[in-house]
């Protein structure tokens, strides 16, 4: 799947006004993945070029983090968490479920035959 949050015929003042526009680009398509699914994804993992566009939007709500390896909780924007992963490609996320979330997903495609799985995600900035 591909998103598309690239800005070429708006004029923006600032990059600041930029990245709110895509940022907000960014959460209409999730949640349009989201409408689609009979158990909704409530988390992303992002890499630091989206996390730098979505630090601008007024729907993310930070939180203060401790860096380490993994992926870590740097704040929520709409119904999704949102994790930091710097070793992602910087033109990818990744939209998927917390662990009892997934295991519900698992346990539904097994008893119904309904596949549903994490989605990876092309960002075009």
């Amino acid at each position: 799947m591909i998103i598309d949050i690239s800005t070429s015929s708006y004029s923006h003042l600032s990059y600041k006004d930029e990245y709110r526009v895509k940022g907000n680009k960014l959460l209409t398509e999730l949640n349009r993945i989201n409408i689609k699914m009979s158990i909704k994804h409530n988390y992303i993992i992002i890499p630091m070029s989206v996390y730098n566009i979505l630090e601008y939007n007024d729907n993310f709500l930070p939180i203060t983090y401790k860096s380490n390896d993994g992926p870590v909780l740097v704040g929520s924007i709409g119904e999704f968490r949102c994790y930091l992963d710097i070793y992602l490609p910087p033109n990818e996320i990744i939209v998927s479920w917390d662990k009892q979330t997934s295991r519900d997903v698992k346990l539904e495609s097994i008893l119904n035959g309904v596949s549903e799985k994490e989605k990876r995600v092309k960002i075009l900035s």
